[in-house]
């Protein structure tokens, strides 16, 4: 058999198969590779949405909050979802609470946009009282407060 200038002898049907499934897992890999570098970026949170933990798989956390990118003038309002191991701490609430912004790697993740009025804001920042189950509602100080339908972009921590 020949794929793509390499010769292959096989003995047997499972083996054709196990080289094509470990040719696709190399190929997958090595495409998605550069995707999962991010950009850095200047990160200043505004409310936490949710804060999901779990004990036995990722824990996500989710943000609204202003980014500044470098090729950007402006800040742009988004949606920051944070996905990590379950043994791994999340961000620290002084990164969380901080007056200013802070550098973060972040890639853009379109499958998680919402509308502004979608999206549920629960308390400031670092607040340990979004991990209470009541609902609870917070009106971060924004200059322009969006439109409910308004899309807000959303971003995912890329942790190094």
């Amino acid at each position: 058999m020949r794929l793509k200038g390499i010769f292959v002898r096989t003995k047997s049907a499972s083996q054709v198969i196990t080289f094509l499934a470990l040719a696709v897992m190399i190929m997958d890999t090595a495409s998605a590779w550069p995707h999962h570098r991010g950009e850095k970026a200047r990160v200043h949170f505004l409310a936490t949405s949710t804060l999901i933990r779990g004990s036995w798989g990722q824990n996500q956390d989710t943000y609204l909050a202003q980014l500044y990118l470098p090729k950007r003038k402006d800040a742009l309002l988004m949606r920051l979802k944070d996905t990590y191991p379950n043994e791994w701490a999340p961000l620290a609430r002084e990164v969380l609470k901080s007056d200013t912004s802070t550098a973060l790697f972040v890639q853009r993740d379109a499958e998680c946009d919402r509308p502004f009025g979608e999206i549920v804001l629960r308390t400031a920042p670092g607040d340990p009282m979004a991990l209470l189950p009541e609902r609870l509602g917070y009106q971060p100080m924004l200059e322009r407060i969006p439109t409910p339908g308004t899309i807000l972009p959303c971003y995912q921590v890329v942790r190094r």
